[in-house]
């Protein structure tokens, strides 16, 4: 338990608003939900929903998460655009690489760079919500075609199960970031 403590700590400090904090968890729960719930998810290669109780109400499970999902997002960009600008998260955009050449720089010499604006982390939090908006937009696209038996509602459906990879891999790079940035600096939080 104090591994858990630990960890909690270290939260806090790097998310000290609440509400942040609540939104960025709420978010990843509801991502690695959807990942885990479209596992179980199963539709022929036309895109009907296979036979069965359970493959229905995973679906449903699947659009009502997925719905949740998209107000998370749109709640966490809300959050991001009011406390910080658009250049924060994209500063490659405007020609201001000089921190992220320091926090890459860092990296090379074996040091984790802080979080700092227009640093690799923020950079990397632009990345993740540009991937959401690009699975969600799929996804909303990909629903409003199979609600009205669309004969390219698969189509959308297959290019929404490609672009989630993009935040499976997000996930994966981010979550293990976040936990080696930790195991680094848990001392600090014991």
């Amino acid at each position: 338990m104090p591994l858990l403590r630990s960890f909690w700590r270290y939260i806090v400090h790097y998310f000290p608003n609440v509400g942040l904090r609540h939104l960025h968890t709420t978010l990843a729960g509801l991502i690695i939900l959807q990942i885990l719930n479209s596992n179980l998810l199963h539709m022929t290669h036309t895109g009907v929903v296979k036979a069965g109780m359970f493959n229905t109400l995973f679906l449903w499970v699947h659009i009502v998460l997925g719905s949740l999902t998209v107000l998370a997002t749109i709640g966490m960009i809300i959050f991001m655009l009011t406390k910080q600008s658009f250049k924060q998260f994209f500063p490659y955009l405007f020609g201001e690489n000089a921190i992220l050449k320091d926090d890459l720089k860092q990296i090379l010499k074996g040091k984790l760079p802080e979080p700092r604006e227009q640093g690799l982390g923020n950079i990397i939090q632009g990345l993740g919500i540009g991937a959401l908006i690009l699975i969600e937009a799929a996804a909303l696209i990909w629903l409003v075609l199979w609600l009205n038996h669309s004969p390219y509602a698969n189509d959308a459906r297959e290019i929404h199960k490609s672009l989630t990879g993009l935040i499976e891999a997000y996930l994966i790079g981010h979550g293990g970031m976040a936990l080696l940035h930790f195991f680094i600096e848990r001392k600090r939080f014991q």
